[in-house]
């Protein structure tokens, strides 16, 4: 009884280590530098798509007319993606 028991505690403490390992490599969601491919200038922040385009806030401001029709989703100029603003 005591050797089912002690297999029994082995396998769960493997499993409490596997739970606490840390995430396999994951790509940031955050890129390590802004810099608007509209203007050229590193920013703060950058409205961003995943194709890689940017655009600082300044620039967004300025073409707003032409990057939405609803104020709520912008189109990214590159690959036509559509992105939300973040006030849904």
């Amino acid at each position: 009884m005591d050797v089912t028991l002690a297999s029994h505690e082995e396998k769960r403490a493997s499993s409490m280590e596997r739970e606490a390992s840390p995430a396999p490599n994951r790509h940031p969601r955050r890129p390590k530098r802004y810099v608007c491919t509209v203007c050229g200038a590193e920013q703060p922040f950058c409205w961003t798509c995943p194709c890689g385009f940017m655009m600082c806030s300044d620039c967004m401001e300025e073409n707003f007319w032409g990057m939405t029709c609803n104020g709520i989703t912008w189109t990214c100029p590159d690959c036509g993606a559509i992105r939300g603003f973040g006030n849904q």
